[in-house]
């Protein structure tokens, strides 16, 4: 078995709101020696990533960094926007849910193949234009997906994507619930492939959800157990998070990171990597990863 403990950091929504927020976790990062996966909206607000100059010179910074950038949703105007999200994203959102359950075909309408396909075209084309590469990793705004959407993926050529949960105690404790009862998720902690081909690469949670100093203990020990586990059976600890709700009057979260990085190194033989790079390891042999 791989005695090595691989930690992947991934970050979300990179390209929408305070790009302020996004410089002060890059600083985090930078002053870490860690490298993320950042998940980056091509059209947030209805406006080209490439007509936002401040958030363009912070990717290339990203970019410079080592840091890699990928392929997040196309306006991320809804949670719905490829699909469905899970019954633990619904469940910190009960007014969308509650409509979702009234009137399914209000949301479900927009996840035609055709249309998932072009927002993803179009999504690609932007984002080919800022980073200079064509991103061939995929995650769904609040998880939410469909057959439709892996169809176009796999139709699109793109490699892999992260939709998967192993652990959804994180979204739990976002809701305070913290005595649900639910325990770990049963299911593949590394990448498998996907019938229709694409590879899917399973995250284990988010921890750090506008966190404040109260909350620090409880979240960094959900976490601290999920990359033990993870270590045990060598796999990667993967983990999610968005830029603006660890940073700013919410830092608290970057402090459950600190402490996480500084476990890890404590384990011994960690590599901090990219979601490619882990990928790449895990599916060596195969064309596609």
């Amino acid at each position: 078995m791989d005695s090595t403990t691989w930690f992947v950091f991934t970050n979300d929504d990179a390209g929408m709101d305070r790009p302020d927020l996004f410089a002060q976790l890059l600083d985090f990062l930078a002053a870490e020696q860690v490298p993320a996966t950042f998940f980056v909206v091509p059209c947030a607000g209805g406006m080209p990533l490439d007509a936002k100059p401040e958030w363009v010179a912070l990717l290339q910074r990203a970019q410079t960094e080592g840091h890699e950038l990928q392929h997040h949703a196309w306006q991320h105007d809804s949670c719905f926007e490829f699909g469905v999200p899970p019954d633990f994203m619904l469940d910190i959102m009960p007014e969308a849910a509650a409509r979702f359950a009234a009137v399914p075909e209000e949301f479900t309408r927009h996840h035609g193949y055709a249309t998932l396909r072009a927002k993803l075209e179009q999504g690609r084309t932007i984002l080919e234009r800022v980073l200079g590469y064509t991103p061939r990793g995929f995650r769904s705004p609040c998880l939410s997906v469909c057959d439709a959407l892996y169809q176009a993926l796999r139709d699109l050529d793109f490699a892999w994507a992260t939709n998967a949960v192993i652990n959804p105690l994180g979204w739990r404790y976002i809701n305070r619930a913290y005595d649900t009862g639910e325990g770990w998720r049963a299911g593949p902690a590394r990448p498998f492939r996907r019938a229709d081909g694409l590879w899917e690469v399973p995250m284990h949670s988010e921890y750090t959800w506008y966190l404040t100093p109260a909350d620090v203990e409880r979240h960094t020990a959900l976490a601290a157990a999920d990359l033990a586990r993870a270590a045990a059976a060598g796999d990667a600890f993967v983990t999610l998070s968005h830029y603006f709700a660890m940073t700013g009057e919410w830092e608290a979260g970057l402090e459950v990171y600190r402490r996480l990085f500084a476990l890890a190194r404590r384990r011994g033989n960690v590599r901090f990597a990219t979601m490619s790079e882990w990928v790449n390891h895990a599916c060596s042999g195969s064309p596609s990863a």
